[in-house]
């Protein structure tokens, strides 16, 4: 299949919301990735799509423990998050070291405590390419922190929980003068 330079260059053309992926090591000990290629499908229930490239410690966790945590970040988590995406080796311990954690309820991951919305997940399927790998997931649990909960206490504020998000090579974040009006 050919591609394009501009392709290449622009194969983020619409902001994602920025996670670390929180799983456990042989060992117990908790390790973070950033990831950004999150989505959604519907299978008798609704269930989160993943894509992960390359070789990272969370990728070989997930694949081996069959769960993960998926911690959204938000703009008060930024620089932490950018030494994560940052580092590598003993770096990434020192940094993984910043967040606060705590067990996941439903899966045995760790799970940020501050992060706004946070996805417990369990492999159903992992299709595999060259270089990369497609995640099916079912969602065991979904938890949020007080400050991005809606009044209503069901619903959740985007706006409150002020993700980070990523487009090609910006970060970002959504605030009260980005609402335009209820959607449908």
């Amino acid at each position: 299949m050919d591609v394009t330079t501009f392709a290449v260059n622009q194969f983020i053309p619409h902001p994602m919301m920025l996670f670390a992926a929180g799983t456990y090591s042989e060992n117990e000990s908790p390790h973070l990735a950033l990831v950004s290629w999150v989505n959604f499908y519907w299978d008798d229930g609704l269930g989160v799509v993943l894509c992960m490239d390359g070789d990272k410690t969370v990728k070989r966790n997930f694949e081996r423990e069959g769960v993960m945590v998926l911690n959204a970040l938000s703009r008060d988590m930024f620089d932490e998050a950018e030494a994560l995406g940052r580092a590598s080796g003993r770096e990434k311990d020192k940094v993984i070291a910043r967040f606060a954690l705590e067990p996941a309820k439903h899966v045995h991951a760790p799970q940020l405590c501050e992060s706004p919305l946070r996805y417990e997940i369990s492999l159903r399927k992992n299709l595999s390419f060259e270089g990369g790998n497609l995640y099916l997931c079912a969602i065991d649990g979904v938890s949020t922190v007080d400050a991005s909960i809606q009044n209503d206490g069901v619903s959740y504020d985007i706006v409150a929980a002020n993700p980070l998000l990523a487009s090609q090579k910006s970060y970002c974040c959504l605030g009260a003068q980005n609402v335009l009006g209820a959607w449908c």
